[in-house]
């Protein structure tokens, strides 16, 4: 594979197979909450503007494809509704994805993203509320929705620009980070568009034993205070009608684990 890969900080190792990949499906589609709790698992994603937060929703939906068609069932690129300023569902089975406005748009809007977060991890903003002109007086006055409650987090980062994100912008980014730690079940690092890191389609099984990964993963780690057992890489772009098995097995991977973690904390607590 060359010198660009190394094992020894692999942190994750998923079989880059079919047999793996119907295990990955039939778990994700056939999920059911644990007794005590109704509705879906909610996973909210977070990040940046631009950082492919919608686009992997597309990916999971494809990835679930029977077919491994791909899916557009969010715009995005340069569809011009493709920037979301609304809070936004997208269901499928029992996971409900959670779309929001990039948290760095919201610095100079009305509601600080800071407070924006919290309320949305509480279940306070009805789907559909436009989050730049939203104005809240104090977060009681919008009562927690029942089933509206976030389980997960996912903190979306493009891997090709995370190096030029600024000390200051980070820092508060790591402010959002403790608030979800003080809410959220669960949390991860995905990492989008990491085909433009240098490694080409045939290597992609090995992905998570590529150094520039690696290192990335690293940095992230600093700045997050996640572990880099909780990072992924998904991939948000393809060509063609249909979506590899490589890319289907690698966002599947990153779900299954948030899920699984999500069930572990919702018996706990059942």
């Amino acid at each position: 594979m060359g010198s660009d890969y190394s094992k020894d900080n692999c942190v994750h190792k998923p079989p880059m197979d079919e047999r793996n990949l119907q295990g990955l499906k039939d778990y994700l589609i056939n999920y059911n909450l644990p007794d005590g709790h109704e509705g879906y698992i909610n996973i909210l994603l977070y990040g940046m503007v631009a950082a492919g937060k919608t686009s992997i929703i597309n990916t999971f939906f494809s990835a679930l494809d029977p077919d491994g068609r791909t899916v557009t069932c969010v715009p995005t690129g340069m569809d011009p509704n493709s920037l979301t300023l609304e809070l936004k569902t997208y269901k499928l089975a029992k996971l409900k994805f959670w779309d929001t406005a990039g948290w760095n748009a919201m610095l100079k809007s009305h509601v600080k993203p800071k407070e924006l977060l919290r309320m949305i991890l509480e279940g306070r903003i009805p789907i559909g509320t436009n989050l730049q002109n939203f104005k809240p007086t104090f977060p009681e006055e919008y009562p927690v929705i029942p089933g509206n409650a976030i389980h997960g987090v996912a903190f979306i980062f493009d891997m090709t620009t995370m190096d030029n994100i600024s000390g200051n912008i980070m820092l508060r980014f790591q402010e959002l980070q403790t608030i979800a730690a003080q809410i959220c079940g669960h949390r991860v690092v995905i990492g989008t568009k990491f085909e433009k890191l240098g490694i080409n389609e045939k290597n992609h099984a090995w992905i998570y034993e590529y150094k520039p990964l690696q290192q990335k993963f690293e940095q992230l780690s600093a700045s997050t205070g996640l572990n880099k057992q909780c990072m992924f890489v998904v991939s948000n772009q393809w060509n063609g009608e249909h979506i590899t098995m490589i890319k289907r097995i690698l966002a599947l991977y990153a779900l299954e684990n948030m899920i699984r973690n999500i069930d572990r904390s919702l018996k706990m607590t059942a």
